[in-house]
Parts: structure tokens; sequence; C-alpha cells
């Protein structure tokens, strides 16, 4: 399992990459299908959130198929939060992943949002097919993923590389035989098309909506397909849907190794950093990871060996909020309590405290392998050697994880390539110079190929922008309030 690219935890204890773009095929005629009929009720009995209203919205398994046209059908997951003043529509929020569920996550996003964008929009939480409420993938029990969760991700050598296969071959097939032809059904390009359908059941003519992360991507999707559906949308921490896989796993661990060097260079900063870098702070941190390899520590009930230690640091590196609780895990796995580490680990996997899992790990895979051809086990085995160099830490760890994808049953056969988002309005695209899980350049390329993209950027480090800046905050604002965007070149401080 690859760096999920999911929001950070400013908006939740909610990261793998969104390996690559299905194909979108033709354009769709501009002319929208009929408004549906939604019925709203309270959230209730485990359906999603306190406090929020909940609807669920039948659709086709195959997303080509006509609506109410016969044949299996899949339910979507949907919340609602009321706009607060005069409504201008919905806005739709999708806060990455893939297999992060909307619905679930719907309130904290809803903290972060301004006044204005209260006032004027219903916030509307979808769960695409595949994740969260909605028709889900499942592949293992509680147990039995903990116990996979929990394996090395990245072993070294040749024998490593073998175990890795031999583990994902048997995850892949779990996910056959409890998913079935769901599976087939669950890609981006799926989800941007179901989006459509939930855009004219909450009765909007025209989409608004705002993607973090793997969101950017659907967004994307969406627009490409449906240019002339679009009202406004605001994608923030881009996806480059023009990389290929291995490559786009190689920047981003790259950039996700550089932010723990800046990570240990404010510990070593700091009189108060418990954590003991020294003047190489990589192989201090590597020494550790062979420590808990050769011996995981006691976490409670639990352990910490080398997937809680690189995971769970991979958590902390979203947003540097969590970077003192990182410092402080990785003191207190030195001195043996993993229990800290174990802590991010479960936010990052989506482990509930009862042991029951949300959706994350397993949907994140199925949505990934069928979005985009993989590569060759002996290509990721080749990529996995060679990306040492530049990214020691993360980098077989990003690598490694694409095997699953190589051995899955029904993967995806599109290749990278542009989304165009021609006869759209302006579509914003937010990146921030810092980003560790999708690096700014990608946000750049993005708003560049869309052809209707502006680029907004915000100046400084962590994933995602919208939480971290008051500016960026206030541009998004006025943007999906009065549909003006912001100045070409504008820049925005963290704040």
């Amino acid at each position: 399992m690859p760096v999920r690219r999911r929001v950070g935890a400013a908006f939740a204890a909610m990261v793998v990459v969104a390996a690559g773009v299905a194909s979108c095929g033709s354009r769709v005629p501009a002319a929208a299908p009929a408004p549906g009929h939604l019925a709203w009720s309270a959230c209730t009995g485990g359906r999603g959130p306190a406090g929020a209203q909940c609807a669920t919205l039948t659709v086709p398994l195959d997303t080509t198929a006509a609506q109410g046209s016969d044949g299996p059908t899949v339910e979507l997951a949907l919340d609602r939060i009321p706009a607060n003043g005069s409504r201008i529509g919905s806005l739709i929020i999708n806060p990455g992943g893939p297999g992060v569920s909307a619905v679930d996550n719907l309130p904290a996003v809803a903290g972060l949002l301004t006044p204005g964008v209260r006032d004027h929009f219903d916030l509307i939480g979808y769960d695409p097919p595949g994740v969260g409420h909605s028709t889900a993938v499942s592949c293992l029990g509680p147990r039995s993923l903990s116990a996979y969760l929990h394996l090395d991700p990245a072993p070294p050598g040749p024998a490593g590389f073998a175990r890795v296969t031999a583990e994902a071959r048997s995850f892949a097939a779990a996910c056959q035989a409890r998913s079935g032809a769901l599976l087939d059904h669950v890609s981006t390009l799926d989800a941007a098309r179901d989006l459509d359908r939930v855009r004219a059941a909450v009765g909007d003519p025209t989409l608004n909506f705002l993607g973090f992360s793997y969101g950017t991507l659907l967004g994307a999707t969406y627009a490409s397909l449906y240019p002339t559906r679009v009202r406004s949308m605001v994608l923030d921490g881009a996806l480059d849907p023009t990389l290929a896989t291995l490559p786009k796993l190689d920047v981003q661990a790259a950039a996700v190794d550089a932010q723990f060097r800046l990570f240990a260079s404010a510990c070593r900063a700091s009189k108060a950093c418990p954590w003991h870098a020294g003047s190489h702070p990589t192989a201090t941190f590597l020494a550790l990871l062979a420590k808990v390899r050769a011996s995981p520590v006691a976490a409670g009930g639990q352990v910490a060996g080398p997937a809680e230690l690189l995971y769970g640091t991979a958590e902390a590196l979203y947003s540097t909020s969590l970077w003192p609780t990182l410092q402080t895990a990785l003191a207190q796995l030195d001195a043996g309590n993993g229990a800290p580490i174990v802590s991010l680990f479960d936010r990052y996997m989506g482990r509930n405290s009862d042991g029951t899992f949300s959706t994350i790990s397993e949907a994140e895979s199925a949505v990934n392998c069928a979005d985009t051809a993989p590569p060759t086990l002996s290509a990721i085995r080749a990529n996995a050697a060679s990306v040492i160099a530049e990214a020691p830490i993360f980098g077989p760890l990003n690598v490694d994880g694409e095997a699953v994808c190589a051995l899955w049953p029904s993967p995806g056969t599109a290749s990278p390539h542009p989304l165009v988002a021609t006869g759209s309005p302006t579509i914003v695209v937010v990146g921030s110079t810092g980003d560790p899980i999708t690096p700014y350049a990608w946000a750049v390329h993005l708003a560049a190929q869309l052809g209707t993209g502006r680029l907004l950027t915000r100046v400084g480090d962590g994933h995602t922008a919208y939480g971290a800046s008051a500016c960026v905050r206030a541009a998004v604002q006025t943007y999906l309030v009065d549909l003006r965007a912001p100045a070409p070149g504008t820049r925005c401080p963290s704040s």
C-alpha cells in the first residue's frame, strides 16, 4: 500500500496513490438528466454522522447504463448539512483517498468552511461506489485485515519482495471472492459518472464541487466528461493525471522523504524535541526501522513493527501540526513503547477503537487498480531497488505497494493522459509549495492541462491548502459564491 492521497489530519483522523486515470471516452452531451428525488432524514444507525441528514441513491452497477434500467444496482450514500442562509445550491465534497468516506467526514470539513460558504450552500458528502456507506468493497474481516496491514510492507531484498508478492496475491484473491463484480465498477471514471447522478438527484442543474487530494482527480475527471455541467470547482492538493504510475510514485516518495528531513531539522533545532535524530536523521530512522523489523515493540494489546513505524510516520507528515506527536512517538518507540506510533498508524489505516476498520484500506486498492494499467512485477521490483537512492525511507514502501495492482483480478487498462475541460467555466486548482503528498508541480500541471484552470498557490508545508491558509479560504469563498476566480499568479501565505 503506497502513501495514500487523502486530506490530512486538519480535516479528520482519516494517505495511496491514485494510480492514474481511467479513459474518459467521448464527451457527454450538454443536456442534463432530469432531477431525481432523495428522501432526506436524520442520520441514524451508523448511516452517517449525528446532526446531518442522510439519503440513499440507487444507481446501476454499470455506470454506463441508464438510470432505472434493469440489471444489478448499487446504493450510494449521501449526507447533507443544509445552508444557513440564502441558498445558491449544493456543494458536493470529496475529502480524498480513494476510499475516505465523505459522509463520515462532512462535519469535519464543514467546520473549516467559511461562513459565506456555509450560508449559501447545502453541503453534500457523497461516498463513491465501493467506499464508506455506499455499496462497499470488502476483502478481509477485521482480524484478517489487521494481520495483513501489520505485515512488513517493504522487506528488503529479493526474498522480501517475494513475500510482498505472495501477500498481495492472497489479498487480491480475497477481494475478488468477497466483492466480485463490484470491482469492475469502482474506478474514478465510474465515480465521476455517479457524481453526475448525485448532482441531478440533489436538484442542481450544474455542479459545485470541492475536492481534496484524490478528490481533485475525481473532480477533473468529471469536468472532462461534463464540462458544461460545472458551475464551480475547487481542486486542492492536485494530482497530475499525465504521470505514469512508477514515476508518480517516485516523485511522491522523494517529496515525503524531503518532508521527513524538514521534520527532523525542526526537531534538532528545538530543545523540547524528545527524539534524538542526530546529524543524519534518515540513517537514524532507518536504524530504528531495522530495530523494530528485528524485534517489534509492545504497544498495549498490539505491537509496533515496520508497518506501524512507516505508515504512522507518513500520517504525521501530512500536517506540521502533527510533528510534535511524531517526535514523541519516535522517542517512545526507541525507548520500548510502541503505543504512540500505533495510534498514528491506526489513524492512517482507519482502525476504530473496537478493532473494526473503515473501508479506506480495501477501497483504495480497488479504485487504484481499476483506474489504470499496472506496471509488471519485474518493473516494480527494478524500480523499488533504484528509488532507494532518492527516497530511502518511503521509496520502497511506495513502489512495493503497487504489487497488488499487478496481481489484481480485473485491473484497469487505461494509460495516463491529460484531462481537458474545454467548455467549462474557470476551475480553481490549489497547490501548496511544500506539499509532500501531492507535490506543487502537479497542481501547476493540472491547472494548465484543464484548459480552464486557474492556479492558486499557498506558500508552506503540509498536504492541501484550504485548512492552512485564511487567504486561500477567502479566495475560495469569493469564487464559489460570486464566481470570481483569484487573479492569475495569486499566492497566499500559510496562516
